[in-house]
């Protein structure tokens, strides 16, 4: 991936993973440092997914990385940290 914000690299690994392209730890390591104040948790207010989808999204995508051997073991999990990640990409294109 060749991307210049941590919130394109979001939108562009949810749709690699939705694609069923495999993404691992080194995937994870490789995103990008820039752009981080648009998508991190503002100080002082509660954090909520509604509000922060694109920090709700990378935290999904550190999760689908740390539990890949759940996912390998049960196909209805993965499907289910599918459709989780593919509902944060939605509400971060509002």
């Amino acid at each position: 991936m060749t991307t210049s914000t941590i919130r394109e690299w979001i939108v562009e690994s949810i749709n690699s993973i939705i694609s069923g392209q495999p993404f691992t730890q080194a995937d994870f390591d490789a995103q990008p440092l820039n752009g981080w104040e648009e998508i991190g948790p503002k100080p002082g207010i509660v954090i909520r997914s509604d509000r922060e989808p694109a920090y709700f999204a990378w935290l999904a995508l550190q999760w689908w990385v740390n539990d890949d051997d759940i996912r390998a073991k049960d196909f209805e999990y993965g499907e289910m940290r599918k459709r989780e990640l593919q509902s944060f990409l939605e509400r971060m294109e509002r």
